[in-house]
């Protein structure tokens, strides 16, 4: 069960209204987008990268800098914000709503942890449209050489990095030929680099969400400053920590989980829009009108419904246990995680259902079917969506093991 917090610990009812009047103010804004996103979409996957006007759409609304601390201009919004935010942007186009989602908590996360004089260096200008791509798995090594790095490293999957500013790249520290030990783990630092610094294989080439660019690139033997770096296998944010006090894998957790909902949500209103007319050859009746297709879709709606509030439910109670005198534990991480496997479970089973539903046109390519399906079972992927994220859960819920959720 979720710890139940204390009254002190609960959010007051003012703090819940303007929550609440927060987040109708920022998805109104995310709407109105919405004309531009689904314009731009077809041609973003033409490019394998956002369309500079759907990126310049996106930094010019403000809504990047929801997720920076508060020290410096940003919101530190809620992850039950964030992850309707992205779900918003995924209904309109799931490479935009990728895009989104990663770049945003990319961008919050280090923002929250970098030194201030690199703070100073990156955000001196035009805070509010700041982008970071990348991400942190540590496929590199960083040698101390004077008071700067030495970096090597071969980095996948830095979605949106074709279109970001700088480019987060992690690393294992490195001391001769042994890493540098951060207690029980290795020492991981992150850099974050000028992307004209970083070399960029353009290998995306994909069958969904192909407008995320999430290309491999690279460090070759590049020296980089302190300024530009925080240790990451035990992140400390030096400002943000309302937010960025809670692990990462949590928070990046919030933005997959409004990706998988927001392409189900709009593969199940695509072919509800259609079933009033759309009649399958040698069939007697529209689609709206078949038993098949009415029980299909209660179920596969309920279940996008409930997944998306035990979702909401879930990262409320993580943000409220973060808050709170006990602090954030196990059985609220546990939580989250499993709604992000279910979330994409359940927005898998919409597109499907609606894929299959539509018949022969959804095969042509372009179809919104078609790229609903294709950009949830690439997203469907990801390490956090795997269905081994059960098997850590269920561990944990029978009283196995700790929660490991990598």
């Amino acid at each position: 069960m979720i710890r139940v917090m204390n009254d002190r610990d609960a959010p007051t009812p003012s703090e819940t209204a303007r929550s609440s009047t927060q987040l109708e103010s920022l998805l109104a804004c995310a709407r109105s987008l919405a004309p531009i996103v689904e314009a731009e979409a077809l041609a973003s996957e033409e490019a394998a990268t956002l369309t500079p006007k759907c990126v310049d759409a996106l930094r010019e609304s403000g809504l990047f800098a929801r997720f920076l601390p508060r020290e410096i201009g940003g919101d530190e919004i809620e992850p039950t914000i964030a992850l309707a935010l992205v779900e918003e942007f995924a209904r309109q186009d799931g490479s935009t709503g990728w895009c989104f989602g990663m770049n945003a908590v990319m961008t919050g996360i280090c923002s929250s942890a970098l030194p201030q004089s690199g703070i100073d260096r990156i955000f001196s200008h035009s805070p509010s449209s700041v982008l970071m791509a990348g991400g942190f798995p540590p496929t590199g090594r960083a040698d101390r050489e004077g008071d700067a790095w030495r970096v090597n490293g071969h980095f996948r999957f830095g979605s949106g990095i074709l279109h970001a500013d700088w480019v987060v790249c992690s690393v294992i520290e490195f001391s001769g030929e042994a890493p540098r030990m951060d207690g029980e783990v290795p020492q991981m630092r992150t850099f974050v680099v000028p992307r004209e610094e970083v070399r960029i294989t353009k290998n995306w080439d994909v069958a969904g969400l192909k407008g995320t660019a999430s290309c491999d690139y690279h460090l070759d033997d590049q020296l980089l400053p302190d300024e530009l770096s925080f240790v990451s296998s035990t992140i400390t944010p030096l400002r943000g920590a309302d937010l960025y006090g809670i692990p990462l894998v949590t928070l990046v957790g919030a933005s997959h989980t409004g990706f998988a909902l927001g392409v189900g949500k709009r593969a199940l209103e695509e072919i509800a829009t259609h079933s009033g007319w759309r009649q399958r050859l040698a069939s007697v009746s529209p689609l709206a009108q078949r038993g098949a297709f009415q029980h299909g879709f209660a179920r596969a709606r309920t279940q996008l419904l409930g997944a998306r509030a035990l979702a909401i439910d879930s990262f409320a109670a993580v943000a409220a246990a973060h808050r709170s005198t006990a602090g954030l534990g196990a059985e609220e991480r546990g939580h989250a995680y499993a709604s992000t496997v279910h979330a994409y479970e359940a927005a898998l089973e919409a597109a499907q259902f609606a894929y299959r539903m539509a018949g022969a046109a959804s095969v042509f390519r372009g179809n919104r079917l078609q790229r609903c399906l294709c950009d949830i079972q690439v997203g469907s992927q990801h390490i956090l969506a795997s269905e081994e994220g059960w098997e850590r859960i269920g561990r944990h819920w029978l009283g196995l093991e700790e929660l490991v959720v990598f």
